[in-house]
């Protein structure tokens, strides 16, 4: 008898079940990430909307967010456009945590996007 019944043949989001399974994050900051990780690939993510959407306080998503950094499911970016041109935050999250290596990939390849949108 199969008691677990997934529609897999639409709006379906495949993940790594790593994130579910890590005693270092709450119920709660699994399903902020889980609410993130079924946007897609290029959809920026803004604290203000995933709180709008989950009906909490941003005040609660930055105390996620943090314990998603902490175990390594999130990198923050911090980049400044010189001047008076302002700065941007760029956040990337991963349903494995993200490697130094690969965040220094992530950074390359976001340091050469932005420096030929400049131009």
């Amino acid at each position: 008898m199969q008691y677990i019944i997934r529609n897999t043949h639409e709006n379906y989001t495949a993940i790594n079940n790593a994130f579910t399974q890590d005693k270092l994050l709450e119920p709660a900051t699994i399903g902020i990430l889980t609410v993130i990780l079924t946007n897609k690939p290029e959809w920026v993510v803004y604290p203000e909307e995933i709180a709008k959407r989950l009906g909490v306080s941003r005040r609660t998503i930055n105390r996620h967010f943090q314990k998603l950094e902490e175990a390594g499911y999130m990198r923050t970016v911090k980049y400044s456009f010189g001047g008076n041109k302002g700065a941007r935050t760029f956040r990337f999250f991963s349903d494995v945590p993200i490697t130094d290596s690969y965040f220094d990939y992530l950074k390359d390849n976001l340091e050469k996007e932005l420096s030929t949108s400049e131009e």
